[in-house]
Parts: C-alpha cells; structure tokens; sequence
C-alpha cells in the first residue's frame, strides 16, 4: 500500500489542482463577505441606491468623425436600485459561484488529464490498451471519454472505492452529476435540463445533496449557488481528485500518504 520510497510523478499534479481550488475558495470567501455587507448596507432605512448602466458601441465599417468612431446606444440599459439591490446581489453572487465552480471542474478535468498522460508514460500495459496509437496528451479527449481511461487505469480498485466509501458516492455517478452542473453553467447560462439527470433514485438524491437549494422541477431548471454550497462542492472536487490520485498510486505502488 505505497510505501516505496520513490517520487510519486502523480502529486504534482495534484498539488497544482489543490492550489487552484484554495485560490478560489479564498477569493470568493471574500467576496461573498463584501457584497453580502454592501446588500445590507444599502437595505437600511435612509439609505440611497440608484444604478444605471446603458450598451453603448461604434460600428466598425460604418463612418467616422475625422477618423474617430461614433459610438451609438443601442436601447440596452440595466437599471437596479435600492427595492431590488439585494436580489441583485443573490443572482450576482450565483452566477459567479457557478461560473467559478465550472472553471475549478476544468481544473478537474485537467487533473484527470495530467494523471492519465502520466499513468501512459510510465505503463506500457496501460498504453496498450488504448484505442488508438496517439499517446500525446493533446490527444486524450475530455468527459466520459475522459472518465473511462481513468476507471480503465483504477481497475479493480477504483471498482472497489467507488462502491466502499465514506461519502457512499459512487464515481460515475458523482462524475455525471458535477459535469451536468459544469456543462449547464457553461453552454445554457445556467440553465439545468433535468432530463440530464438520469431518472433514478440515487442520481436524484446525489445531485440533492450536492445542489440543495435546486429540486429537479419541470423541464428546465435555473441552477441557484450560494456561498456555502459552493464552498462544499469545491470540497468535494477537491476529494475526488485525491480519490483518482490515490487509487493511480496504489496501482503503481507508488507513496500516496500526502493527507
């Protein structure tokens, strides 16, 4: 059980995804604090606020004053005031945290790609059993495609953990889930098809728990953050990464014993 006294080419990696999560996590720790204070800053009786911002923009092949551009309003203002500044705030604060969850779920899948790049390198069993004869790391693609090298590369342990742990978080299942949550914010502004979250009682219960302010509702659902949850799911990033190190260096009997 990874006690040979070797470097284990598996931790930097690792180490490089856990600095990116605490940089988020810290970043937007402060965050939340500020803009919750200003909320409630400007909620209080004989406060003032009043914002308004207007899209203004030129037209590139359109005429010039003298050479220097016209710009034009376009009609697109955004206007918030003191009665609904502290919504304004919650859709801010969601949208960010969810913005920074699927940029940390990159991270992720970066994570997965170093790991499995490394694991071809240093294992001509593993290589072998790859589909095709391109062993660069541009070459491994991302999602489930990703997923499956990896599950390949874990055998029997990974079959093994994602059954038998702490969490009961079963690993395909916890893969679906999180990159659904990623691919909503990324390419639907946020917006959830719950179709995406196949019907069945541990799915539903899983992205429960992971997403408790969101019930699979309807056809669409716009997916709500707030700074605890966030906080959570990073956490949790952050362990299943350290569970695919962890199974990758036992399997290569390599020093895991970092936490």
């Amino acid at each position: 059980m990874c006690d040979i006294e070797t470097i284990n080419p598996y931790e930097e990696p690792l180490t490089k995804y856990f600095e990116t999560i605490i940089d988020f996590i810290h970043t937007y720790n402060r965050l939340n604090k500020i803009l919750l204070k200003d909320a409630q800053k400007y909620s209080q009786e004989g406060s003032i606020y009043d914002a308004t911002s207007a899209l203004v923009i030129s037209d590139w092949t359109g005429s010039t004053d003298n050479g220097w551009k016209i710009n034009y309003y376009t009609g697109t203002i955004k206007e918030v005031n003191k009665k609904n500044y502290p919504d304004e705030i919650s859709k801010i604060l969601s949208r960010e945290f969810g913005m920074a969850y699927a940029q940390c779920f990159e991270a992720f899948e970066t994570l997965l790609k170093d790991l499995i790049y490394i694991k071809i390198q240093n294992d001509h069993n593993f290589k072998n059993l790859l589909p095709n004869n391109d062993y660069s790391r541009q070459s491994i693609k991302e999602g489930t495609d990703l997923f499956k090298l990896v599950r390949k590369a874990g055998g029997e342990r990974f079959r093994k953990y994602s059954k038998e742990n702490n969490c009961k978080f079963r690993f395909k299942e916890m893969f679906t889930i999180i990159s659904e949550i990623r691919h909503a914010i990324t390419h639907s502004k946020g917006v959830l098809a719950t179709a995406k979250i196949p019907n069945d009682n541990y799915y539903k219960a899983l992205f429960k728990y992971l997403m408790p302010f969101n019930d699979l509702e309807g056809e669409k659902i716009l997916l709500k953050f707030e700074y605890d949850m966030f906080y959570n799911l990073l956490i949790y990033l952050s362990e299943f990464g350290y569970q695919i190190f962890k199974i990758l260096s036992e399997e290569d009997n390599y020093e895991c014993k970092i936490l």
